[in-house]
This record gives structure tokens, C-alpha cells and sequence, in this order.
């Protein structure tokens, strides 16, 4: 994907979609669940322009403004090569031949990105209709005035517009094919990971509880509790990362005692299989996880 990126000519690699996009039946399902996340993507992306539109502006200035001053430094480049009096237009089809070099020198000289510079092709073919001598110096004060623009304005600008869109009611693209994706039996990741059961009657962890409760009890557990270092004595054997413990953790010790008991410790295993399956941990524990006798507490 990093090379399809980098087949369109942008100066960063874009995002590319994979993905079928058709309403007709997988004739490969291996790669569904690929798919409809790739989908959710991209639909969260459309779904995001009105509220990223200032952004993209002020991305598009800064694309512009840095645009502006390569090109300062490739015609005042051009202006210092040419002769002042014999010789100029054959000088000027040497220097449009040699663009590519006069490119070269500029991004050594003063460290620009290659992606900041025109297009070769394209700016070879409008030199050939300019009048060289016509094509001003260099004016280094108003490149400061840029530079400082770029280094004062825009961060005050980019403070400004991250100010707004805490303040203002977040904009959404809504409606057409948006409608019905997020939500519903059909919605992306609905009923898997740790949405697994959220139709059951009963909790979906008592399924596996028993096992649970026979490693709870080798735990030494005091009034029903096991404390935080032998819970994590046990945690620690599924070689996850200690942050995605410390998720779990929060999300298991529901009344916050720093203790679990055997219905808390069997939730913790709980989702330390969902995200041992490949499926991401919630931010906050959903309501059909909650042991049914922490419901009450937690309401």
C-alpha cells in the first residue's frame, strides 16, 4: 500500500483504500473482515470533511506559500545565469534543458524537500514562453516575511482552528450510504470482540467461567478477593504488553478496590482472549460485560 501511496505525485503518501465497494456477494470472503474495516474507514474519512475543511486550508497555504518561495529560488537562479547582453536565448534553452540540475542545487543549497519543487515536465514547458531577462532577483525580505509567516502566523492560526472546533457542534456528512453502516446487527464489528454477546440474555462471560474460577482459586483468594500482584502474576502469562494489561485492569476492577473478585478476575481473562483474537478493547466497558452483580453498582 506504501507504494500504490506513492504512485500519486504528492509530496506525503496518501491513504489508499482497499477494498471491493460493490453491493454483490465476496467471491472471496477470506478477506471480509478487511474489507468492511477498510470501508469504515473510508467512510469515516467522507464523513469527517466538513469538520476538517479549515485544516485542509490552512495545509493548502502552507503548500502554497513554500511553492512561492521554490519559485523565487528557481527564477532569481535563472535571472543570475543569464547573459546580459549575447548569447540569450540559446542560454535560455541550455538553463530549461538543465532545469533538473538548477532543482538539484536549489534543495542542497537551502535544504528544501524535493516534494516542495513544481513539476519538472510542466515548468520546463512554461519557461520556454518567458523572457528571461524580463525575471526579477532575489528579494530576501520578502522571504523573511514568508518565513516568519510560516513559523508565527501559521502556528497561531493552527491553535486557532484546534480552539474552534472544541467550541462548535461536531459536523458529519449524514444521510445516503452513511445511514445504517454504524449501527444495527450489520454494523461493522457488531457482536464480535468485546461486543461478543451484546444480544444474549445471559453474560457472555459465564460461559467460560468455570475455567476461570478454577485458576481464581489457585490465586490464594482472602474474602473473596484476589489483590492486584497475584492477579497479575496470572495476566501477565498471555505476554501482552503491560499497557494493554493496565486497560484491561481498569476495565475488570469495576468497583475500584484494587482487588478483583472471581467475577471481575473472569472478565479481565475476558478480554484478554478478545484482544488475543486481534480485536481492539473498548474505552470504556460495554453494559452487556458487566457482571450481573456489579450492574447496580455501576449504575
Amino acid at each position: 500500500m506504501w507504494s500504490l501511496g506513492k504512485i500519486v505525485n504528492t509530496p506525503e503518501v496518501i491513504r489508499v483504500y482497499i477494498g471491493s465497494f460493490w453491493s454483490h456477494p465476496l467471491l472471496v470472503p477470506d478477506n471480509r473482515k478487511l474489507f468492511e474495516a477498510e470501508e469504515q474507514d473510508l467512510f469515516r474519512d467522507i464523513q469527517s470533511l466538513p469538520r476538517n475543511a479549515a485544516l485542509r486550508k490552512l495545509n493548502d497555504l502552507i503548500k502554497r506559500a513554500r511553492l512561492a518561495k521554490v519559485h523565487a529560488y528557481i527564477i532569481s537562479s535563472l535571472k543570475k545565469e543569464m547573459p546580459s547582453v549575447f548569447g540569450k536565448e540559446n542560454k535560455k534553452k541550455e538553463l530549461v534543458n538543465n532545469l533538473a540540475e538548477i532543482y538539484g542545487r536549489i534543495e542542497r543549497e537551502h535544504q528544501i524537500s524535493p516534494g516542495d519543487f513544481p513539476n519538472l515536465k510542466r515548468m520546463q514547458d512554461q519557461l520556454q514562453a518567458q523572457d528571461f531577462s524580463k525575471f526579477q532577483p532575489l528579494k530576501s525580505k520578502l522571504l523573511e516575511v514568508v518565513d516568519d509567516m510560516l513559523a508565527h502566523d501559521i502556528a497561531q492560526l493552527m491553535v486557532l482552528v484546534r480552539q474552534e472546533e472544541t467550541q462548535r457542534p461536531v459536523q458529519m456528512v449524514k444521510g445516503g450510504a452513511f445511514e445504517g453502516t454504524l449501527h444495527g446487527p450489520f454494523g461493522h464489528g457488531y457482536g464480535e470482540g468485546a461486543g461478543e454477546g451484546i444480544d444474549d440474555a445471559e453474560w457472555v462471560v459465564a460461559r467460560d467461567k468455570p475455567m476461570y474460577d478454577e485458576i481464581f482459586y489457585t490465586l490464594s483468594p482472602v474474602d473473596g478477593k484476589i489483590t492486584g500482584a497475584n492477579a497479575k502474576k496470572e495476566m501477565v502469562r498471555s505476554k501482552l504488553p503491560n499497557s494493554v494489561l493496565g486497560k484491561i485492569w481498569k476495565l475488570a476492577d469495576i468497583d475500584k478496590d484494587g482487588m478483583l473478585d472471581d467475577e471481575e478476575f473472569a472478565l479481565a481473562n475476558h478480554l484478554i482472549k478478545v484482544k488475543l483474537e486481534g480485536h481492539e478493547l473498548p474505552n470504556e466497558l460495554p453494559a452487556h460485560l458487566l457482571p450481573p452483580s456489579k450492574r447496580k453498582v455501576a449504575e
